[in-house]
């Protein structure tokens, strides 16, 4: 084979290796908060709605109601701002916008934390950026209340982009509250089995790392949040969330080892979003399903096209002498 013929050969196999396809899971969401203390934990995405485009200096909100548990404060609160379609005619770009805070008549502009970003990965048409970006409001947001976030595209150069929703993460800290454990992880994972992509590699997993002791949870739950998620429609399952729970495994005989000997679970088509409501969330018990170490969970992508932006384990401790001594 002469040289001419090795590099397009090469060329073509770059094109379809599924590393280089982000439409796989290739971007997993990292644990950026693990703590334990006695609390509570809470997640809203307000009145979000689709907002359609947005040109330059048009704007977006998203109301919220804040109603932390007696005698609590709070510890941590973040906002994450989904949007989606990203571009500048027929080119993929990073969105401009600035995004307030607004309480009782005062507006606080707010920092960007971090930015999150997944695009199809191959060169084609309508390839545009999608994402999430990430704000500490901690200390911003203190009390009850109704508050509001709000964004405006300041791009001056034409580009355009669409806000999928706003999605607001509570932690609480209160003395009579219960002890909890919980895991944090964010990001943004494009996912959808096309193109070459199998819903195995069109699956992206979230680890929560750390040793718990199972006979001492009360409860625990897993939650998710999936942008686009369920938006297409089909008699099939088009998404699939795992806990603790592998993505292959073989049919009924697999069923019958999680019977007999417990074990992850799965659930079939849990997002459902319409072209109004487009952020999937999602919030389910895992207690029975917790493994000393390792605790998992994996979102697969079977011909819907999602994003997974946000995957929270948080875990509520029994009342005992192990753990006061772990929440102090």
């Amino acid at each position: 084979m002469n040289l001419k013929k090795a590099v397009i050969l090469l060329n073509l196999l770059l094109l379809i290796t599924p590393v280089q396809a982000s439409y796989a899971g290739d971007k997993p969401l990292q644990t950026v908060i693990y703590d334990k203390h006695r609390g509570g934990l809470d997640f809203s995405l307000g009145d979000s709605r689709y907002s359609g485009e947005l040109e330059y200096n048009e704007s977006y909100r998203v109301n919220f109601s804040v109603e932390p548990p007696a005698g609590s404060s709070i510890k941590v609160a973040k906002a994450y701002v989904y949007w989606v379609w990203s571009k500048k005619g027929l080119e993929g770009i990073y969105p401009e916008f600035n995004v307030s805070l607004v309480n009782s008549g005062t507006v606080v502009p707010l920092q960007e934390e971090k930015m999150y970003t997944d695009t199809k990965g191959f060169v084609s048409r309508y390839d545009f950026f999608s994402g999430a970006h990430a704000y500490d409001l901690s200390g911003e947001i203190s009390g009850p209340g109704n508050y509001a976030i709000s964004l405006v595209n300041t791009a001056e150069d034409g580009s355009t982009f669409c806000v999928q929703g706003i999605g607001l993460l509570l932690i609480y800290e209160g003395s009579e509250l219960p002890v909890i454990e919980y895991w944090v992880n964010e990001g943004c994972d494009m996912l959808y089995a096309e193109y070459g992509i199998d819903p195995e590699m069109a699956t992206t997993t979230a680890y929560f790392e750390g040793v718990i002791d199972p006979e001492n949870v009360a409860d625990a739950y897993l939650i998710t949040v999936s942008p686009s998620g369920g938006y297409s429609s089909g008699a099939e399952a088009r998404n699939r969330l795992f806990f603790n729970e592998k993505t292959s495994r073989i049919p009924v005989i697999g069923d019958l080892i999680q019977i007999l000997f417990g074990g992850g679970k799965s659930w079939k088509n849990i997002y459902q979003t319409n072209e109004t409501v487009q952020v999937a969330l999602d919030e389910r018990p895992v207690g029975a399903y917790l493994e000393s170490a390792g605790n998992f969970a994996s979102v697969q992508d079977n011909g819907d096209y999602l994003l997974v932006t946000n995957a929270i384990l948080l875990i509520e401790l029994k009342e005992s002498e192990n753990s006061e001594k772990g929440a102090n």
